[in-house]
């Protein structure tokens, strides 16, 4: 019998964990392209960093705040509108930056809301300051006096009671409430009735909002703004009735609502009813007074749906103050003036199309007028040798000389034929409105191609001259708009040469007459080949890289979003190729990064004029080829748009266009410079401060006067003494 003592067996012990090395955390490859939309809010917040220059008048710094106000509306309206529509429908798909439709709306919102807390702490503490020292000021109904509200009380019940129309908010019916309109959300309540009900106003964009309190001094401007004022006095649209609540408020709509031509049997009729369905599109924001009664944002948010909401600590609608910038007197608080000049191509009294014949015009808009321009179109219009008149028109003014001009041809028996662009975003109602006008005055209109849009900037004249046929072209980066054409700066190129006049016939034939599409001799067509015109100049520059020669490229534009492109300029700085691309507004492309884009400088110039031309130059072994264009390099530009890009031919234009693009990347005073991280600091100064538009503004004047003044002494130039 064995031992009971025996020892037991030792139990195995765990075994020791293995080392293993640390899993690494998945990390998302960075794509090398920056965000579309993020990139965009990027360029806004360049535009508001002009509305705090504290070196720069009030008043300017008040259009910029006006604008940045307005860019946000607009961004708000087209691009947020379709990311919301494509997260409500569930679509998980990235953009370049790898983002989904989901993450960019989160992104867009914080963005944005820092963006509103910049804005308005810039009106509050620098500009607001600034005006009431000279004059301009904003009071609330705290700061009138009793004869003061005596008199606003009766200039409401005058111009202002009897025009709004206070609407009952019914739980069980829906409200249309207008897009882009102040609006005042009240509760009211009466013995009869102690749960009350509530009420809303809308303040229509006639009537004035910023009212000049009476009996000002001389010289100033304090003014009480028309949404206070209703507030003070709306007790008196419910006597015997208690307000208890009261919320100024502003809605944005989705107007991402595209025309369907491919199927469109009357456009003008169905654009007709794109535009209505815009004003009751879903609601993508509210902009709400900070300090609204929580009940009261509560109703706003179910009307409202799923909007993204702000509370604005501040006043509502920025871009009022654009008005401000207009009120008379106070030049003190505005810039001076860069007058546009005229052109040393055309000398006074001389007709425009001798000017043409003796050599292609060039022009810089708006240092140089963009009188030319519209001088083609009213010799045009009267010249009874003039036969044809063809002309796309995109954008143009509110009493547009270019579409009188058109109607007056018309109307003197001349073949007047214009292509007006009905999907032209937020013009459409205009351009509709116009089209009739010159189909009434005998034109032969088009109202768009199917399936794109028309955005070249381009007209044709026709012209007997000695038994033959002369084309008279003018070419351009802007729209036919005198009131912009003041306003951004743009390229106009002027010229008769055959090739050119023979592309441009074949270009109306193309858009108007359905014609096949057929190569051109000089101009290149979106989206048949304009695209590849410019690949074939990136590739050009890349391969004469490689071979050792210097290779450069200089762009201007007013987006870069086209993957396509970028790719392509990627593979040119690898190449070796310098690129230096000024881009006014989005830029999807990331530079200097390291075996990738190490070659290629972004800028980005914000200035008193908003840069909108598109320049494109190629060093092509220092023999430059140099282009203008309507198109940027963007998909929509390059694959959906039937654009134009031109080639400058003249030598003395074309080294003019290549100086005024060294100019730009000179610029070390409005310019900001990309990094790699998507951040804009100010190009460093070193020595000389320059700025690019105030260089071409000097440069314009000195070109009028030396054609306009014949010198009084003659000055002989003598060789200096040599040194001792």
């Amino acid at each position: 019998m064995k031992s009971s003592s025996a020892k037991p067996k030792p139990q195995a012990q765990p075994a020791a964990p293995k080392e293993t090395t640390p899993a690494k955390k998945a990390v998302r490859k960075e794509e090398p392209f920056f965000n579309r939309e993020l990139s965009w809010l990027a360029f806004n917040d360049r535009v508001l960093e002009e509305a705090a220059r504290a070196e720069t008048p009030a008043l300017e710094r008040a259009k910029f705040l006006a604008i940045t106000a307005s860019n946000l509306d607009e961004f708000f309206m087209v691009r947020v509108g379709g990311l919301q529509l494509l997260k409500d429908q569930g679509i998980r798909a990235l953009d370049a930056a790898g983002m989904t439709a989901a993450q960019q709306l989160a992104e867009i919102q914080r963005q944005t809301a820092a963006f509103i807390a910049k804005q308005y702490s810039i009106l509050h503490e620098q500009l607001l300051p600034d005006l009431q020292a000279s004059g301009i000021r904003r009071l609330s109904p705290a700061d009138l006096t009793s004869h003061q509200r005596t008199s606003l009380q009766e200039l409401f019940m005058e111009h202002v009671y009897p025009v709004l129309s206070p609407m009952t908010v019914e739980t069980d019916t829906a409200v249309i409430i207008p897009a882009l309109q102040i609006a005042v959300l009240c509760h009211v309540r009466s013995v009869d009735d102690p749960t009350g009900r509530h009420v809303i106003f809308f303040l229509p964009p006639n009537l004035t909002r910023q009212i000049l309190i009476p009996d000002s001094d001389a010289g100033a401007f304090p003014y009480i703004n028309l949404e206070d004022l209703l507030v003070h006095f709306i007790h008196l649209y419910f006597p015997g009735e208690e307000v208890t609540g009261v919320a100024r408020f502003r809605l944005s709509r989705n107007t991402d609502i595209t025309l369907d031509d491919e199927s469109a049997t009357d456009l003008a009729a169905e654009m007709e009813d794109v535009l209505d369905a815009r004003l009751v599109s879903p609601a993508i924001r509210i902009e709400v007074e900070a300090g609204a009664p929580k009940p009261l944002l509560a109703l706003l948010k179910k009307l409202c749906g799923r909007a993204q909401t702000y509370e604005i600590p501040g006043e509502l609608d920025l871009r009022s103050y654009g008005q401000i910038t207009s009120i008379a007197g106070f030049e003190e608080l505005k810039v001076s003036a860069w007058t546009p000049q005229h052109t040393p191509s055309i000398e006074p009294s001389e007709s425009i199309f001798d000017a043409i014949k003796r050599k292609d015009i060039l022009l810089h808009h708006p240092f140089e007028s963009f009188d030319p321009v519209l001088q083609l179109l009213k010799e045009a219009s009267e010249d009874p040798d003039v036969v044809a008149i063809k002309q796309i028109l995109y954008r143009t003014a509110k009493k547009s000389e270019v579409i009188s001009a058109l109607i007056r041809a018309a109307e003197l028996g001349k073949q007047v034929t214009v292509l007006v662009e009905l999907k032209a975003r937020f013009d459409e109602a205009r351009n509709l409105e116009r089209s009739e006008d010159l189909i009434r005055a005998g034109a032969q209109i088009i109202l768009g191609v199917r399936g794109l849009k028309t955005h070249a900037k381009i007209c044709l004249v026709m012209r007997r001259e000695a038994g033959r046929m002369m084309k008279y072209c003018h070419f351009g980066t802007g729209n036919y708009n005198e009131a912009t054409s003041r306003l951004y700066t743009d390229i106009s190129y002027l010229t008769c040469r055959s090739s050119f006049g023979t592309d441009a016939s074949a270009f109306f034939h193309t858009v108007t007459g359905r014609s096949r599409f057929q190569h051109f001799e000089r101009l290149s067509m979106a989206p048949f080949g304009l695209r590849e015109r410019l690949l074939a100049m990136i590739e050009s520059e890349s391969d004469r890289a490689r071979q050792g020669e210097t290779a450069e490229i200089m762009l201007k534009m007013n987006a870069l979003e086209d993957r396509q492109m970028i790719e392509a300029l990627y593979r040119a700085s690898k190449a070796g190729v310098k690129i230096r691309i000024n881009v006014r507004g989005i830029c999807c492309l990331k530079p200097g990064v390291k075996n990738l884009s190490e070659n290629i400088r972004v800028i980005s110039i914000i200035d008193r004029y908003l840069e909108h031309a598109r320049i494109y130059c190629f060093r092509q072994g220092g023999n430059h080829a140099v282009f203008i264009s309507s198109a940027d390099f963007m998909r929509r530009n390059l694959s959906k748009r039937v654009e134009l890009l031109v080639p400058i031919e003249d030598s003395t234009a074309r080294k003019r266009l290549v100086q005024l693009m060294e100019t730009t990347f000179l610029d070390n005073t409005q310019a900001r410079q990309l990094q790699a991280d998507g951040s804009y600091p100010a190009v460093p100064i070193h020595g000389k401060k320059i700025r690019s538009q105030e260089v071409f503004a000097k440069e314009a004047a000195k070109r009028a006067r030396q054609t306009t003044q014949a010198p009084d002494v003659l000055i002989p130039h003598t060789p200096r003494p040599p040194d001792p």
